[in-house]
């Protein structure tokens, strides 16, 4: 019998297509994906949000993406690129849902009803309750550009290059009530190259996360997985205020 497994995700027109176009071309034939559920963001209103954004990029930075993500809408509403989940999950077939939330006892009794063996999460905006963690019958699962237990949190990529790391990690952990803890089933690292800009490391880390999620449900579906405690130095950052993003200029990094 094939792995069957949920993916639990939200949308942008910049970095999640690019990790479920890896996704799904490195998946082994024996995993099905029953569905990828898509989230609305949450947390700040639309206003917050985008003063936030202002604050990190700075006005030159935040016009160019804002060029960028009107020209990628676009192209969304003509259905014309591959710039949303639902585009590249349609590309391979692959059953789309949207919804406001995963802990509800709808979503839980349908993981129960069509005995999910894991749920993947995927920059999932929602933290997930101790019902909808129990559900599936291996368990839950995420990526986190990062290596853990380092750079917990929002915004990794952002926060490895601030402190000057060399290499940038990747994390399939099982999902805990407490975010960014459990057990590692992948762990891998890739280079930061010289001239690299914030937005070159982010889109490279997203297309080797799809990969190695890809990997993490082989290992699942073989029933060979070591799964290793996260040891060594733990940090957990928020969200990037201006004065980090002007600390980071100042230091020659490059978010665009």
């Amino acid at each position: 019998m094939s792995l069957k497994v949920e993916i639990v995700t939200q949308d942008d027109p910049f970095y999640i297509p690019i990790f479920f176009n890896s996704f799904f071309q490195n998946l082994n034939e024996n995993i099905e994906i029953t569905r990828v559920t898509i989230l609305d963001p949450k947390g700040d209103s639309t206003s917050k949000f985008l003063k936030r954004l202002l604050n990190f990029y700075g006005l030159k930075n935040f016009t160019r993406l804002g060029l960028r993500y009107a020209f990628r809408k676009l192209k969304i509403t003509l259905s014309l690129g591959e710039y949303s989940a639902g585009y590249v999950t349609k590309k391979f077939d692959v059953k789309t849902s949207y919804l406001t939330t995963v802990n509800s006892k709808e979503f839980i009794n349908h993981i129960n009803k069509n005995n999910i063996d894991v749920i993947l999460s995927v920059s999932s905006p929602e933290i997930f309750k101790p019902p909808l963690l129990k559900a599936p019958k291996w368990g839950c699962i995420n990526v986190h550009t990062a290596k853990l237990p380092k750079y917990r949190g929002l915004l990794p990529t952002f926060w490895a290059l601030y402190h000057g790391d060399k290499e940038i990690g990747i994390t399939v952990h099982t999902m805990e009530e407490k975010v960014d803890k459990g057990k590692i089933v992948l762990q891998k690292t890739f280079p930061v190259k010289r001239f690299d800009t914030l937005d070159d490391v982010i889109t490279r880390g997203k297309r080797l996360g799809g990969k190695l999620a890809a990997e993490a449900l082989k290992q699942i579906e073989n029933d060979n997985v070591k799964l290793k405690a996260m040891e060594g130095e733990s940090s957990y950052h928020s969200f990037p205020t201006k004065k980090h993003r002007k600390e980071f200029q100042k230091r020659g990094g490059k978010l665009l």
